[in-house]
């Protein structure tokens, strides 16, 4: 029986070597330091780890990595959104025979103005092979009555991630359907998301052992010291949503010894392992004075080297 899903689950960050290829050895790395940073689980594959510039052959490398170094010491949510449901299928049974404990997956990657019968159709498709739970990744397409739809559909859905109103969507879902689905936020507000009812937050991997004792201090009851973590980490918060969204991350796992480099790859020509992608790499936008301040960021987090 899968784990219930509960706490701060880091979307992780692809970590690449030298040439380009996905680093295996540091993803192992990063499974280890979230888990010793106190992460309640993890999730591989979602956008932060760049999976639209990843393909299916690269995405299941990783879960295989993932699983097998976690060694079942936490729930592992694997990411399976893809350009294609043919590809999300195969995400999807790979992920299961893999040993994830859950999937989570958006419908229509890169499409938008989805009507509520393609999305019921989408996830009818991706539920009838499902044997392990299914996160819904809500879109700006979905509302109460299009979420309340599936759920009744399809019971094997017991989690949903609401990210696209900041609050209000998320509240409502709590408020309508925490009885029968257990709602993550993107652990943007994340004390106030937690105070609205979530029970589990998915932001990036940077600062974890923060991030875990956030999350360790609201279940406590001691909220005011929650708050106060996380106030220290507002400076690095909003580098990561303003200043290097995708790369404060990579940047972060390296100066902790984690990643040997922060390269993060830059575009897909045409994404899908079926389309014969061309994918270029390239290193960091941030130039050397925007590194000079994040590393003085990061020294006001504590975190010890890796």
């Amino acid at each position: 029986m899968s784990k219930p899903l509960r706490g701060y689950f880091p979307i992780m960050a692809t970590p690449y070597t030298a040439g380009g290829e996905v680093d295996l050895p540091s993803v192992e790395r990063l499974v280890n330091y979230l888990i010793e940073s106190g992460a309640h689980g993890m999730s591989p594959n979602g956008g932060d780890s760049e999976a639209p510039h990843l393909s299916v052959a690269e995405r299941n490398a990783i879960i295989d990595v993932v699983v097998e170094t976690n060694g079942g010491r936490t729930p592992v949510l694997a990411g399976t959104s893809a350009g294609t449901v043919e590809e999300t299928l195969e995400l999807n049974r790979h992920a299961q025979r893999a040993g994830a404990d859950a999937v989570f997956v958006h419908p229509g990657w890169g499409r938008s103005g989805l009507s509520t019968e393609e999305i019921v159709e989408f996830y009818d498709t991706i539920c009838q092979e499902m044997e392990i739970p299914v996160m819904i990744h809500g879109t700006g397409d979905m509302d109460l009555a299009v979420v309340q739809r599936l759920l009744e559909r399809f019971p094997i859905i017991t989690y949903i991630k609401e990210e696209t109103s900041h609050g209000p969507k998320l509240r409502q879902y709590v408020e309508k359907l925490r009885q029968r689905v257990t709602v993550f936020a993107p652990g943007l507000h994340y004390p106030g998301e937690l105070g609205w009812g979530a029970l589990g937050v998915m932001p990036s991997c940077a600062a974890p052992r923060a991030h875990a004792r956030v999350f360790d201090l609201w279940q406590e009851g001691r909220h005011d010291e929650a708050r106060d973590e996380w106030n220290r980490m507002l400076p690095l918060v909003f580098w990561r949503w303003h200043t290097a969204a995708g790369e404060a991350g990579k940047v972060f796992l390296k100066h902790m010894g984690v990643f040997e480099h922060a390269y993060c790859r830059q575009q897909v020509t045409v994404p899908g392992k079926h389309s014969g992608a061309q994918i270029s790499f390239g290193s960091l936008t941030l130039d050397g004075a925007d590194r000079q301040e994040m590393l003085a960021i990061l020294a006001t987090m504590g975190d010890p080297p890796y």
